[in-house]
């Protein structure tokens, strides 16, 4: 009788939870659809350039127009235009399916989140309005290198690191490909290379990740005019208004210290100040469990970076829900405010626009939440027992 019961309440559990999945994704879906109606910043206005050179055979690392990404992303947006052209010429079809598309991922993002750690957050994750801002109405791709990472880590995660495994061969392969998306995990491999393992399984966690990103553009890299520009505008271009650092200097939105001589080595600095500040957490996170390790990373290359853009903001979603701990649900709301009204989101100004305006200081801000969330994991006696049980797994050695 009883376990006719229990296998009762499953069937009726999963039955609700179908039901709930299925009116998420129809609200998560529209939502991303119609908000697009409201109009479209410069990045969509680029892609549509970007799909017409590719539909007549160019190049987009020929220098002469905006891209700076990976090359996966350009096949998504030929794609697009494939699919754009079997309609009369209507950039709407082209804009549809890249929001389709991306919606996907963010679904992709949820399924995940609920089958590590919880339906419900991955159901809220899909709805949260940030990813529909960001997905419907900017129509940037981050999450897509997001979703290869969680599911490379994820591979990653599942062996013993003893040897050479399929599964952590295909892991690194997964990590060089999100690589080739965008920038974003860059400095992880590093993260991998300090975890525990013989030293010859750390070094190919280097090698594998870095060699696929290096051969993803290889067919591209056709003359010396063309590797300089993948060179200049994918690995050195640094985008972005100024972050925590720069401001305290007295730069202006674009990195500029106006009438001093220090300007361009305070810059350099900094830049060298995020990359062995996020490296050495690298070590401190060895030996916590490797999925957190990458949501916590995700978290620092916002709070570290010396400048980022406003659709980078969505790296720290998943710690957001994951952990919610109240310096998190305050960097959303922040967020998610400034996702409403800046002017390269939705610019709809309501509440102290001029806080929330594109070239405020409401960058640096955020990044003194995110530092806060990272300082739980260098001075963890400082802060209260976390009330989140997955903040507590992720303070803990594996």
């Amino acid at each position: 009788m009883t376990s006719a019961v229990v296998h009762s309440y499953e069937v009726w559990s999963w039955l609700i939870a179908r039901k709930n999945w299925i009116l998420v994704v129809i609200l998560g879906f529209a939502s991303r659809v119609l908000i697009a109606t409201l109009g479209h910043n410069l990045d969509f206005l680029a892609w549509t350039t970007n799909a017409t050179k590719l539909r007549d055979g160019g190049s987009v690392y020929d220098g002469h127009s905006p891209y700076g990404y990976g090359p996966i992303w350009m096949f998504v947006l030929r794609f697009a235009d494939l699919v754009q052209q079997t309609f009369p010429d209507n950039r709407k079809i082209f804009r549809l399916v890249i929001i389709m598309f991306l919606g996907s991922i963010d679904f992709l993002i949820a399924l995940l989140i609920s089958k590590r750690f919880s339906t419900n957050l991955g159901m809220i994750f899909f709805i949260n309005p940030i990813s529909i801002i960001i997905t419907g109405y900017h129509n940037q791709f981050d999450n897509l290198a997001i979703v290869i990472a969680i599911v490379a880590i994820a591979l990653l995660g599942s062996e013993q690191h003893e040897k050479f495994s399929r599964n952590h061969f295909v892991s690194l392969i997964l990590l060089g490909l999100s690589l080739s998306v965008k920038q974003v995990l860059i400095f992880f491999p590093i993260w991998l290379f300090f975890r525990p393992a013989p030293i010859q399984i750390r070094f190919q966690r280097l090698a594998v990740a870095y060699l696929l990103n290096f051969l993803a553009f290889v067919p591209w890299a056709t003359s010396i005019e063309s590797i300089k520009t993948i060179i200049r505008d994918v690995y050195l271009m640094r985008r972005g208004r100024s972050g925590i650092l720069l401001s305290l200097l007295g730069a202006d939105y674009a990195g500029t210290i106006h009438d001093a001589s220090y300007s361009d080595l305070a810059r350099v600095l900094i830049f060298i100040v995020w990359i062995v500040t996020l490296i050495s957490f690298g070590w401190l996170m060895r030996k916590k469990p490797v999925m957190h390790s990458l949501i916590v990373y995700l978290v620092l290359m916002v709070a570290l970076a010396p400048a980022y853009s406003q659709q980078q903001l969505i790296l720290p979603l998943v710690a957001v829900f994951v952990y919610a701990t109240p310096e998190l649900k305050l960097f959303y709301l922040l967020t998610l405010l400034f996702m409403i009204q800046n002017s390269d989101e939705l610019g709809i100004e309501f509440f102290f626009p001029h806080f929330f305006r594109l070239n405020g200081t409401i960058y640096a801000w955020l990044q003194v939440l995110l530092i806060l969330f990272g300082l739980r994991f260098v001075m963890p006696k400082y802060f209260l027992t976390p009330k989140s049980k997955y903040l507590r797994e992720a303070l803990k050695d594996s």
